[in-house]
């Protein structure tokens, strides 16, 4: 907890210079983070506080633009699901949100997981609290596309997990059929142990 403690003092410390080191030191921060083994809510709690120092537009839109390239970087699920978070978290203007809808292919394909979609509903929500009238439109088209992609993908998702499970159905008929065509030239306790397995 002392460490814990010491840690926030740093970081308080640090976004009262003028030229906040702390928004320069966020991109890699994340990246760092997320490849943490084992890593649980700590990560969220710890980007939660981090972001919160951020205040500038300009800086939210910058973070906007770095985080989405990580994100296209980003190895797995987990890591998409927490950067796709740390977006979430900060403040969203019209530039931010032209971009993200502009890059719509980075990140279309996750838009199935259940925290993905959620982190972008929360950017749409946030971002109609505070973008000018005229620019509602934008965003309502927006969410439109982004619902619609993450049904198609849900969609896409749930096809991909019956191939898969068809194709391993596919594989053990053959074993079977295997045993009781030729069952002198198989181990054929081998072939049964897999097929059960």
């Amino acid at each position: 907890q002392r460490i814990a403690d010491m840690a926030r003092l740093l970081f308080h410390e640090l976004a009262k210079r003028s030229q906040n080191p702390i928004y320069n030191l966020l991109p890699d921060i994340v990246s760092q983070l997320i490849q943490m083994p084992n890593r649980n809510d700590d990560f969220r709690a710890i980007m939660a506080f981090m972001l919160g120092f951020i205040k500038k537009d300009k800086q939210n839109e910058m973070l906007v633009e770095k985080l989405l390239n990580r994100y296209e970087q980003a190895t797995g699920m987990t890591q998409k699901c927490d950067i796709a978070h740390c977006i979430s978290l900060l403040k969203q203007t019209e530039k931010s949100i032209k971009y993200l809808s502009d890059n719509l292919k980075v990140y279309k394909n996750e838009l199935f997981d259940e925290d993905v979609k959620r982190s972008f509903a929360t950017i749409a929500a946030k971002a109609k609290k505070t973008l000018k009238q005229e620019m509602l439109p934008f965003l309502e088209e927006w969410v439109l596309k982004l619902n619609e992609l993450a049904e198609g993908a849900k969609e896409n998702e749930q096809a991909g997990a019956r191939a898969k499970a068809s194709r391993k159905k596919a594989r053990r008929r053959a074993k079977l059929q295997a045993i009781e065509e030729d069952p002198e030239d198989l181990d054929q306790e081998n072939v049964v142990g897999n097929v059960v397995a």
